[in-house]
């Protein structure tokens, strides 16, 4: 089965894929863009964004495989 992220909360899965996982894909730019860097705004946005990562991540119960193309997301570099 493939899905979102958005629909993956509230599931659980054996086996996890979470692909996709780039700079330029997660966190979603059109998101942070129209805010201002640094802003409160800005950082609860980035939060909303690297919790919804974690949800989907947190759906694997045995097993979980992140893939990412080129530049893995700020997310998986801290």
């Amino acid at each position: 089965s493939v899905d979102t992220i958005h629909a993956a909360k509230g599931l659980e899965f054996t086996r996890l894929a979470v692909v996709s996982v780039d700079a330029d894909l997660v966190p979603l730019k059109p998101v942070l863009d129209k805010l201002e860097p640094g802003s409160e705004l800005h950082e609860a946005a980035e939060l909303r964004e690297r919790c919804l990562l974690y949800v989907a991540c947190t759906r694997a119960r045995d097993m979980l495989f992140v893939t990412s193309s080129g530049t893995p997301s700020i997310f998986l570099q801290r």
